[in-house]
């Protein structure tokens, strides 16, 4: 007798979670500067001086004012739209499961 199955295998594909560059130009957040870390306005406060720090390779980020932070862009998707996992993988085409 074989074992139920609890959880179906899920569709997630990090391959297809957009460019960071591509991903925060689309969100409208310019990022400034060059190197490896870029600045930009924070959406998650009142900010007039550029405090949030962007890995233009990654999509990590972190607010030097707020402290709002996270790895990349699913992240960033997550939490700007109150999002769970799911929902923002499927926003953003990395995400093709039934659940």
């Amino acid at each position: 007798m074989s074992s139920p199955r609890f959880f179906s295998r899920s569709a997630f594909d990090r391959g297809r979670l957009p460019r960071p560059a591509e991903y925060f130009d689309a969100a409208g957040i310019k990022l400034s500067a060059a190197g490896t870390w870029r600045n930009a306005l924070c959406p998650f406060h009142d900010d007039h001086h550029p405090s949030l720090r962007v890995r233009i390779e990654t999509g990590a980020f972190r607010c030097m004012t707020c402290g709002a932070n996270g790895s990349d862009v699913l992240a960033f998707h997550m939490r700007r739209h109150g999002l769970t996992f799911i929902e923002a993988a499927k926003a953003l085409g990395a995400w093709e499961g039934r659940r």
